[in-house]
């Protein structure tokens, strides 16, 4: 939070890293944070306990470490305690692996925050800090799920307005940042990449910025591949080719938002 009268602070910059290719661009870029996550083809999943071992590594002195737990993919609400149980030990491992925090998102039947079980959570995370990440967006009241996560003890929250783009949904992104100034860190998210990073901030007021900068990397699988991929595995989603950080448009992301400063008005807290 800036203090009256003093410097804005730039704003931050995270980036989405699904292996440790992009995590050392991360760090080498300066990044402020790096949010691990594995399978971003369904929206991303908890990453392996290899990967984020090898990420809070390379981020040592550098990026804070951000884990994403999620068990699976599909929808948000809970299949019972024995999920609970599992996205509880879940965070504990991040904690005992040394990431700084966990990002995690629970909703009920309703589609509003399962309080409750954001609450174990962010028990189960003791000193890391908890950032809600974008299951927000699925809420039917954003700035109800907005207040509900604040008041389970998280920090931060990851939304892009409820919009499919942060750009979308800049003028709710504007109401949160001045509603919740001061007491939860918005991160805008969705759509924001290295040549749209600084009009996103301009236009929402929040003080930080989630991206994946992402790329395919690889050649394009041959036909031949391809039918030799659907034959072994069923399926040919992804074959020979994969997601990772390009680095110059993750450059561009993270001087847009360094080179950005906010007025005190605007500063979030974080």
């Amino acid at each position: 939070m800036e203090r009256a009268g003093s410097k804005p602070a730039r704003a931050r910059a995270e980036l989405l890293c699904t292996d440790l290719a992009s995590v050392e661009v991360a760090c080498a870029l300066g990044a402020d944070r790096v949010e691990l996550c594995g399978a971003v083809e369904v929206g991303g999943l908890t990453p392996s306990p290899g990967l984020l071992d090898g990420a809070v590594s390379l981020c040592a002195g550098g990026p804070e470490v951000v884990a994403l737990v999620r068990p699976r993919a599909g929808g948000f609400e809970l299949e019972g305690a024995r999920e609970l149980d599992a996205l509880r030990r879940d965070v504990e491992a991040a904690g005992e692996a040394g990431a700084d925090g966990v990002a995690i998102g629970v909703l009920g039947p309703d589609g509003a925050v399962d309080t409750a079980a954001f609450r174990a959570l962010v028990v189960a995370a003791g000193s890391m800090r908890v950032t809600a990440h974008r299951a927000l967006d699925h809420a039917p009241d954003l700035e109800a799920a907005l207040q509900a996560v604040l008041d389970a003890g998280a920090s931060r929250a990851l939304t892009s307005g409820g919009a499919p783009t942060a750009w979308e949904g800049r003028a709710a992104l504007r109401a949160a940042a001045e509603r919740f100034r001061g007491r939860l860190e918005l991160v805008a998210a969705s759509g924001i990449r290295g040549g749209n990073a600084a009009d996103v901030l301009a236009a929402t007021g929040v003080g930080a910025i989630h991206g994946s900068c992402r790329t395919r990397s690889g050649a394009p699988p041959s036909r031949d591949a391809l039918r030799e991929s659907m034959a072994a595995r069923g399926s040919v989603d992804g074959a020979d080719r994969r997601w990772t950080l390009d680095r110059a448009d993750a450059r561009a992301f993270v001087r847009a938002a360094h080179g950005f400063l906010p007025s005190a008005d605007d500063a979030q807290g974080g």
